[in-house]
């Protein structure tokens, strides 16, 4: 225990005791300039100024109640907090070299750890992290010390530091200053206005004073788009310490590059410059897209050049081609099905005149105009979900192997639905050579001499077709086997040579032909019904108000089957967002219809962006539903996988997208302000050095502080002898006076 002593006033001064000195001190100097104009020798005067002088020091001492405070403190080691930036910027690079501002941070500890070990040998360290909030951490922590905040929160971090119970005596911050967790300028605002009681030093842990630096500053893009609508965007592209500059911007998917445009950069521009793209996702689920700009010589960063967001693209209405050879009971009952589907936007063309007829008219007389095989095959596939060849030959309009290549492309590359309907003109004429053969998943035999036979059989469903979603119309799988069974005989039925590997066959005659086959051709789908008798089946149930359960049902199920609608899986799987952040965990969930406990679980797979897999555990979480979380680090595309049993027909596979990138916040620019950390330590008594310094250099205190355990006061005006004095300096004023003569 040790004291010491001093002084204090227990009355401060206020209003009412200015206005009782300021009366004093007027008595004092009337005293003094009566007494002036008295011819006393100067020994008599001097004695009189100092009795006075003395009485109105006493008299101010009663009026302020001036006391000794005897303070009892213990000496303590000085307590010092290293604050550590936490935020993400900390993985950018330092300089040329490379290496991340945090392995700097690392080796700076191992390269001083003596000084380090000396001054917690001689103060109370606490090490913390910060990016959002203020977390403590452990001293062992530093040597994996892996930054990951969403932002960079310096004033919150020293606001909370400072709330705190204990009391800082000294911060080391180690940090790039790029103060961005509010707006720029109130964080700022924040940290230079703010009343910091502690002392901060701050070190920099950005070794470059002229940066160069172009990056991706924003992508402005809806999150939802429709399949084959286009899609807008608009990107901010700016730059810093590179002058004037001509990049170009490039937008891909994957590995596929969509666009390309050049943008005229000045570094002066603050608001940098916007470029607009368009994308147009050609399938249902979540796309990735990338913006990206080129790497340019002696740039800092290059983790800012590109940028990826997430997309989730689906079905607005199913625009539907319908192309039909000849007019007939089945091309007119499909239409009407089509048409009355809210969901479908048709377009028709219908083969009234062949090419081959004999007319006697000029063109220009005719009111039909000639199919237009360019501006459909050439231009116009695209704009179109699903194409429907009813019955049609297509020979005599002069489409051969440039619009039939088109179509392949057009399901093989860009995910479209064709569906090819039976007849005396549908599967034989052409249809048996490429292109075209390459889509159909039936192997088409031109030799045939009955190429339609008209035997009146029975339909039933494939093993494949009791579970395909397409043809499980009714959820009980018997009822629904049952229903197709009575369901009226075909009377036209297209003959085939056989099915192609890959094909599968729901729907087969009582003999086993098939009658309606699936695959799956690159990206696209394709379906194929042998028979022009379908249109039979609009008129089972047609009695009971339930009109063509089966028919438009049938067609409303494959046309969902085919742009890929997700209500069709047997097995679905989503994460609960598009975007994380490293070291954020992606939460996996998945739904199995008609889930069966007696079945295995699904099995998911995360395959990361280098190529690894991950197989998932997946947690049930309620009936037909599973979950999982997976920890992700490394950015770039993730795909999830899911798997349910393998069963033949059943559609028991899906999967999803996901990105990692780094937080929008910390790589938006270079991401360094040491100016600002040198204004910190500046206005609160600090120092600033960088992480190549010694930190010798702070000039760390570490004199031990006073900590007070208790005081006592002893006030001056209580004492009789301070009045007793008192009377006794006005009295031998006033007895001086009267002895010299003086009034």
């Amino acid at each position: 225990m040790k004291t010491a002593d001093r002084f204090v006033f227990l009355n401060p001064p206020g209003a009412v005791e200015a206005v009782v000195v300021l009366i004093l001190l007027l008595i004092l100097i009337y005293s003094f300039l009566k007494l002036f104009r008295y011819q006393v020798s100067g020994f008599k005067k001097a004695v009189l100024v100092f009795l006075n002088l003395l009485s109105f020091l006493f008299l101010l001492v009663i009026l302020f109640d001036f006391a000794v405070v005897t303070e009892i403190y213990e000496e303590e080691r000085p307590h010092i907090a290293i604050l550590l930036d936490g935020s993400w910027s900390m993985n950018l690079p330092a300089d040329t070299s490379g290496n991340s501002r945090a392995h700097y941070v690392r080796d700076f500890f191992k390269k001083h750890r003596d000084f380090f070990s000396e001054l917690g040998k001689q103060s109370t360290l606490s090490y913390f992290v910060f990016d959002e909030g203020l977390y403590p951490v452990s001293p062992e922590l530093i040597d994996e010390f892996k930054p990951y905040g969403r932002c960079t929160g310096i004033a919150k971090a020293l606001l909370e530091l400072e709330r705190r119970p204990e009391r800082i005596d000294s911060v080391i911050l180690f940090s790039d200053g790029a103060s961005n967790c509010g707006s720029l300028s109130e964080d700022k605002d924040s940290l230079l206005k703010g009343a910091f009681y502690t002392k901060v030093n701050t070190v920099g842990t950005v070794l470059l004073d002229d940066i160069k630096d172009i990056w991706v500053d924003a992508v402005r893009v809806s999150d939802i788009a429709f399949v084959r609508y286009p899609l807008s965007l608009n990107v901010v592209i700016r730059s810093i310490g590179i002058g004037s500059i001509t990049v170009p911007v490039t937008l891909s998917e994957g590995n596929r590059i969509l666009a390309v445009k050049y943008v005229s950069l000045d570094s002066s521009n603050p608001l940098g410059v916007e470029v607009g793209f368009e994308v147009r996702p050609d399938s249902v689920g979540r796309k990735v897209y990338t913006v990206s700009v080129p790497v340019i010589s002696g740039e800092l960063i290059k983790e800012n050049n590109s940028s990826s967001f997430v997309v989730e693209a689906i079905v607005d209405r199913i625009r539907v081609l319908h192309i039909a050879g000849s007019p007939s009971w089945d091309v007119r009952f499909l239409r009407r099905a089509l048409k009355r589907n809210p969901s479908v936007n048709l377009v028709a063309f219908f083969i009234l005149r062949e090419a081959t007829d004999i007319v006697f008219a000029s063109q220009n007389e005719l009111s039909l105009i000639p199919f237009p095989v360019d501006e459909i095959f050439d231009k116009g596939l695209k704009d179109f979900d699903v194409v429907i060849f009813q019955n049609f030959d297509f020979r005599p309009y002069g489409i051969y192997g440039y619009h039939l290549k088109k179509l392949r492309d057009y399901v093989a590359k860009d995910g479209g639905g064709f569906v090819l309907i039976g007849g005396e003109s549908g599967f034989f004429r052409g249809y048996e050579t490429e292109p075209v053969s390459d889509l159909i998943p039936v192997k088409v035999d031109g030799l045939f001499q009955e190429k339609v036979t008209r035997d009146g059989s029975k339909v039933r469903l494939t093993e494949v077709g009791r579970k395909h979603p397409v043809t499980r119309i009714l959820v009980n799988e018997e009822e629904n086997q049952k229903q197709w069974e009575r369901l009226p005989s075909l009377d036209t039925l297209s003959r085939v040579e056989g099915l192609k590997p890959d094909a599968l066959s729901l729907v087969e005659t009582s003999q086993g032909d098939p009658v309606l086959v699936l695959s799956k051709v690159g990206s696209g789908k394709v379906a194929t019904f042998l028979s022009d008798s379908l249109w039979k089946w609009s008129f089972v149930h047609g009695g009971e108000g339930d009109l063509y359960p089966y028919y438009e049902s049938l067609w409303n199920r494959l046309l969902l089957w085919m742009v890929g609608d997700p209500s069709l899986k047997d097995l679905r799987v989503k994460t609960d967002r598009g975007v994380y952040n490293p070291g954020e965990y992606a939460k996996i969930e998945v739904w199995e219809q008609a889930y069966d406990e007696a079945d295995s679980k699904p099995v998911a797979y995360v395959t990361r962006p280098d190529g690894s897999t991950l197989e998932v555990e997946l947690a049930k979480g309620g009936e037909g539903r599973f979950e999982s979380e997976v920890k992700v680090y490394g950015y770039g595309v993730y795909r999830v996988r899911v798997q349910g049993n393998s069963e033949p027909g059943s559609d028991r596979v899906d999967e999803t997208l996901f990105i990692v990138s780094p937080p929008v916040k910390e790589i938006r620019g270079p991401n360094v302000d040491i100016g600002l950390l040198r204004e910190i330590s500046k206005k609160t008594g600090g120092r600033f050095i960088t992480i190549k310094d010694n930190p010798k250099e702070l000039g760390i205190s570490l004199k031990p502080k006073r900590v007070i355990t208790g005081s006592r006061e002893v006030r001056i005006w209580d004492s009789p002898w301070v009045f007793i004095c008192l009377v006794l300096l006005v009295s031998s004023e006033w007895v001086l006076r009267r002895t010299w003569g003086l009034k």
